[in-house]
């Protein structure tokens, strides 16, 4: 009988181990469970844009370097930038279009998460060009450093451990009242 005690144990525990693989949290696609029903907080300007109540911020609803068709598609090549050129980069389409565009703040592009979802976790209606990458915000832990910060879309989470110099997409957004 004592022979048998370790084998029995042994076997209990492989399939309690094997048993308990099936209790891994899933969590969905985006893509696949469809939007969220934000009531009335997000409201859809003109020129691809939608404005947020509840933070004030108004967001460009594709990827910069393309553009929002009127169809809930983004249209053309994502630009993937260095985080200098890429605040370059909004720096000038701010001046060009006469509205204070800027990157996210990581807290700001985190209120755009979902965190019912993932892959990508924002919502396919509001952001239907969202790519699954790190994408830049202006949060730096040293203006001097080489590393900058980034949220990356597959589940939200933000790092500022990054390369500046890494080639990344990145979302715009504005203060500024637009209508």
């Amino acid at each position: 009988m004592s022979i048998h005690a370790p084998i029995v144990k042994a076997a209990l525990l492989l399939s309690v181990l094997i048993s308990g693989c099936d209790r891994v949290m899933y969590t969905p696609s985006c893509l696949a469970i469809g939007p969220l029903d934000y009531g009335s907080r997000f409201s859809t300007l003109r020129n691809g844009v939608i404005s947020d109540a509840v933070t004030g911020l108004s967001w460009y609803r594709c990827p910069f370097g393309t553009s929002y068709n009127g169809l809930n598609a983004c249209i053309g090549t994502p630009s993937l930038l260095s985080i200098a050129d890429a605040e370059l980069s909004v720096r000038e389409t701010a001046g060009k279009s006469a509205v204070s565009w800027r990157l996210p703040t990581i807290n700001e592009f985190k209120s755009i998460v979902r965190e019912d979802c993932e892959n990508p976790a924002l919502d396919p209606t509001l952001f239907p060009g969202a790519l699954i990458e790190n994408h830049w915000t202006s949060d730096n832990l040293d203006q001097g450093s080489a590393l900058a910060c980034a949220v990356y879309t597959f589940q939200g989470a933000s790092s500022c451990r990054l390369d500046g110099e890494n080639l990344f997409p990145f979302l715009i957004v504005t203060d500024q009242q637009l209508h």
